[in-house]
């Protein structure tokens, strides 16, 4: 784990959203980070120092999972079955 994702994710786990995505922003769109782009998509799921946002969520989670991020593949089949409607 590079010091810029350890420093991104300490950041996101004390709550410091803004300093998180600064760190793991160019990690997960430049360095196709899959760990960053798992958090991306948590902070865009939850709205953390961003503007809640569950498509551009989905978009960091689907590149994450194509890495074979299972968390984020999880994410993604937890927002496909909630959103069905059953009859």
């Amino acid at each position: 784990m590079t010091d810029s994702l350890a420093d991104g994710i300490a950041a996101y786990d004390a709550g410091d959203y803004e300093k998180a995505y600064l760190l793991l922003y160019p990690l997960g769109a430049y360095q196709r980070n899959d760990e960053a782009q798992f958090y991306l998509g948590m902070i865009y799921f939850y709205g953390e120092g961003v503007e809640k946002n569950i498509e551009a969520a989905m978009g960091w989670w689907k590149k994450a999972m194509r890495s074979g991020h299972v968390d984020a593949a999880y994410r993604l089949s937890e927002i496909s079955t909630s959103t069905k409607t059953t009859f």
